[in-house]
């Protein structure tokens, strides 16, 4: 029997989104030498960058989403198959896209990157091989690469939290603790597979223990290790000890709150829109919105923005890539079903 759709993850995934979006409007803006009068929002919120607090969301959510589909069974030929169709065949045909555009923008493709790196963009992985020299990347970053490998190990995970959560909870605490200590490498330590499985894990737990996390006291101690971090120097606290604390706490406020909102309300007006938005076309959208925000940015290199004009300028490269999510997404759910009927 099909599920009830939850309808508060797709408002978190919304927030998720925005965050991410607008902190890499900002970022681009710097790059391309544009002189901007107001950054849309501030670079952090209660003292974590403004990116990495929507990709801790994703990776919460993310968890929460698998757990509760795949909580009651998980066949792994089934799960694999269906994360394998719900990934690689749009980000293929997004990349091939992207690929294209710069080609005739360019008139080239990079002659010095050894065409055997190819693989990197085949296994949707080439975010994270960019620390080791450039490769053909076009979109996805590091967090695509880092989804994929939490996917893998899901049905490890949910094993492991069904036959103790306990231990489950033990083990990914000290592999976090042993990251932070002992990690190091060119590949900063937040693109690293390893320290995001505490997130994830929190996601399947509040599904497994959502009576608890629902609690009034659950949400006051959230509340409490929000304000704290907000209110004291965080300098000497390990960045992902923040990112864990703030997207954890944020994420069960947020599921909490919305959780509350009637039905037949998501069900009309601008939050059934808003909820269609993130919970269908998020992955589109995290495919396409970095690459638009570039060619954007190009356009505009060394501009001087007013406070108005950096507005419209986000406004409309908003628009612009919700317009390439849409048709994105259309593409490919026309060309699923064609090879569907074909077979």
């Amino acid at each position: 029997m099909r599920k009830q759709r939850i309808y508060e993850f797709d408002l978190i995934k919304l927030i998720a989104m925005l965050s991410v979006f607008t902190i890499h409007f900002t970022r681009e803006l710097e790059n391309a030498g544009i002189q901007a009068a107001v950054k849309i929002f501030p670079d952090t919120i209660f003292h974590v960058y403004l990116g990495g607090f929507g990709v801790s969301l994703f990776f919460i959510v993310s968890g929460a989403s698998l757990m509760y589909v795949y909580g009651d069974s998980c066949k792994l030929k089934q799960f694999y198959k269906k994360r394998f169709l719900a990934i690689y065949p749009m980000f293929w045909m997004a990349f091939l896209i992207a690929t294209g555009i710069q080609f005739f923008r360019l008139q080239n493709i990079n002659p010095a990157i050894p065409k055997w790196k190819i693989i990197y963009s085949v296994l949707g992985i080439d975010g994270n091989a960019l620390w080791w020299g450039p490769n053909f990347y076009q979109l996805g970053e590091w967090f695509l690469g880092v989804i994929i490998c939490l996917y893998v190990i899901f049905p490890l995970l949910r094993n492991c939290l069904i036959r103790s959560a306990v231990w489950t909870i033990v083990v990914s605490a000290v592999i976090f603790v042993l990251c932070i200590l002992f990690f190091k490498g060119t590949l900063p330590i937040e693109c690293f597979f390893l320290v995001r499985i505490p997130e994830f894990l929190i996601g399947m737990l509040f599904i497994k223990y959502r009576k608890y996390f629902s609690s009034w006291w659950m949400n006051l101690i959230s509340a409490a290790v929000i304000i704290t971090i907000s209110c004291i120097p965080m300098e000497n606290i390990h960045i992902m000890i923040r990112n864990l604390a703030i997207g954890a706490s944020c994420f069960l406020i947020f599921a909490n709150i919305f959780s509350r909102i009637p039905l037949r309300i998501y069900r009309k007006g601008v939050l059934s829109a808003a909820c269609r938005v993130g919970g269908r076309y998020n992955y589109a959208f995290f495919l396409t919105h970095h690459f638009i925000i570039t060619l954007a940015a190009t356009w505009f290199s060394g501009a001087v923005l007013r406070r108005s004009e950096v507005w419209l300028l986000y406004l409309c490269v908003l628009g612009i890539t919700a317009a390439a999510t849409k048709l994105l997404y259309t593409l490919h759910g026309g060309i699923v079903q064609a090879f569907s009927k074909s077979e």
